[in-house]
């Protein structure tokens, strides 16, 4: 069975050691704003959300690209072909969940799991990210979290959004 990545807002600490151990392995440096995921503080609320992409069976960013750029791997995680890739962001905006970014010279970039290790996911010592086969709580939990799809804003604004209503309809 495909591992999948969960995110448990209930338990994320916002200490974003996630998105620097990404940062670090994906771009060299230890700068959260370039890792593949994110982390949503409310630190005047006592909360965190963590952001994830969700490698949907249907990908908005994918079907989005007039290039053929963004395409599905053989194990199912959406990568980018930098080669191909026009820059013209039509993947940023169409992905819902504000989880695809482009770089200085306009080349989208997105979490690829690590080639089915997960760096965030070592890190997260707070189990807040989980990469595993699933059971029927995580899918639930994915299955919520997957609702929520604003269709409008920056990738940051509708994380935010995802964040304000997954910590709203949270048990913690």
């Amino acid at each position: 069975m495909k591992k999948e990545l969960f995110a448990n807002p209930d338990l994320c600490t916002g200490c974003n050691r996630c998105t620097i151990a990404c940062s670090a392995k994906k771009e060299g440096v230890f700068q959260p704003s370039k890792a593949r995921l994110r982390v949503t503080n409310f630190p005047l609320r006592g909360y965190s959300v963590p952001n994830i992409c969700f490698q949907c069976p249907k990908a908005n960013c994918l079907e989005a690209c007039p290039t053929t750029a963004m395409f599905r791997d053989g194990s199912g995680v959406v990568r980018v072909n930098r080669d191909l890739c026009s820059g013209c962001g039509s993947c940023v905006s169409a992905c819902p969940y504000g989880m695809v970014e482009q770089d200085a010279k306009g080349i989208p970039y997105k979490c690829d799991l690590c080639e089915g290790d997960p760096v965030c996911v070592k890190e997260c010592h707070a189990e807040a990210l989980v990469h595993a086969t699933g059971d029927a709580a995580l899918f639930q939990l994915k299955a919520a979290q997957m609702k929520t799809r604003p269709q409008s804003g920056t990738p940051l604004e509708k994380r935010h959004k995802i964040a304000e209503t997954l910590k709203r309809s949270s048990r913690g």
